[in-house]
Formats: C-alpha cells, sequence, structure tokens
C-alpha cells in the first residue's frame, strides 16, 4: 500500500530535514532540499508520462528525496530521526526501506523510486548547473582551469542515469558538460601555452 503523506507531514519533516542539510550546499538558505524535490517531482512527472502504468509511492519519493544526499550521521535509523518519521505517521516497514534505501540508492538503486532520486542527484551534476557548482567547488580547492575542465569531463563521462526519465532529462547536460570541458581545455593550453622567445 503506498506511503500518504499529508501536508502538514511533509512540512514537519522539511522542517526537520532543511537544518541538516546546511553546508551541503554551501548557504544558509537550505536550498538543497528543494531542489532535489524539484527535480525528482518533474522526473517523476516525466516517468508516469512516458509510462502511466508505471508505480511510483509519492511518499516514498518524497522521503527518500528529503534525505538523501545528508550525512549518513544525520539519518542513521534509531533516535530521533525515526521519531520524527513516526510522528509524522510513517509506518515502520517505510520507515526500514528507506533507511535501506538510503544506504543503497546512488550505487544499486532498486525501486523506481530509488532510480528516480538518484537520477535527480546525478542531473544537479551535469549541465550549466553542476559545471557551476564544480568551478565554484574547484575555486575553493585551489584548482587550475585545466585541473577543473578535467574533473568536469571525468564526472560528465562517468554519468549514467537509471531511468529513461533520467536519460531524457540528462542527454543534453552531459554533452553540453562535455562540451564545455573541452572547450576550456583548449582554452587553457591557448592563453596558457608558454610564449617562444
Amino acid at each position: 500500500m503506498p506511503l500518504r503523506l499529508d501536508s502538514e507531514a511533509r512540512a514537519g519533516l522539511l522542517d526537520f530535514v532543511r537544518p541538516l542539510s546546511v553546508g551541503v550546499d554551501g548557504a544558509t538558505n537550505f536550498g538543497f532540499v528543494e531542489r532535489r524535490l524539484a527535480v525528482v517531482e518533474r522526473l517523476a512527472a516525466a516517468a508516469l508520462e512516458r509510462e502511466p502504468e508505471a508505480a511510483i509511492d509519492a511518499g516514498r519519493l518524497f522521503l527518500l528525496a528529503a534525505f538523501a544526499g545528508l550525512p549518513e550521521r544525520r539519518h542513521a535509523g534509531g533516535g530521533r530521526t525515526e521519531l520524527l518519521l513516526a510522528s509524522a505517521g510513517v509506518p515502520r516497514e517505510d520507515v526500514a526501506w528507506l533507511f535501506r534505501a538510503l544506504r543503497r540508492f546512488e550505487a544499486d538503486p532498486r525501486s523506481l523510486e530509488e532510480g528516480l532520486v538518484r537520477d535527480a542527484g546525478l542531473l544537479e551534476s551535469v549541465g550549466a548547473y553542476g559545471i557551476t557548482q564544480m568551478l565554484v567547488l574547484g575555486t575553493r580547492e585551489r584548482m587550475t582551469l585545466a585541473e577543473m575542465a578535467e574533473e568536469i569531463a571525468s564526472r560528465a563521462g562517468e554519468v549514467r542515469f537509471t531511468t529513461d526519465a533520467g536519460r531524457a532529462a540528462g542527454a543534453e547536460r552531459v554533452e553540453f558538460s562535455l562540451a564545455f570541458a573541452r572547450r576550456l581545455a583548449a582554452e587553457v593550453a591557448e592563453f596558457e601555452a608558454t610564449p617562444v622567445r
């Protein structure tokens, strides 16, 4: 039976999760959680458009998207997280599923919900958005432009989407990332070449 979470339960869970995301996106506006939820919802809608009979548990999808990407210590089984989930009306079997899914969805997604959340994370790592994130990170880590170009190409080249919806949404972004990395590397070589004397 699909997990049903009313708007009050969802709001309570987001109030719990938002502060845990501080530092994940380098900002205090807690945009990480909202971004992931928005992308997951768009992917789920696209998946249903492609395959109307697909079974997507909206409650589980919300839970996984809300907690995905947070440091593991913030959502380990037991403690405050489990109490919060219980108070929001999340049945034990769904809580157990969430903790298992959080451990495996990035490496071994076993449900459509897990694949959609994984793909949402991958979409954030490619395209103009992903490139910008990488450039900001590279600047913080004092990487050279050549190193950034290499990192962008490496990350984009390793992206493998799980769902058809993810592949459709990400194909152009992956190509853009790879083209940007090639262009950046070429311009770095051009501008940073040792002049002939």
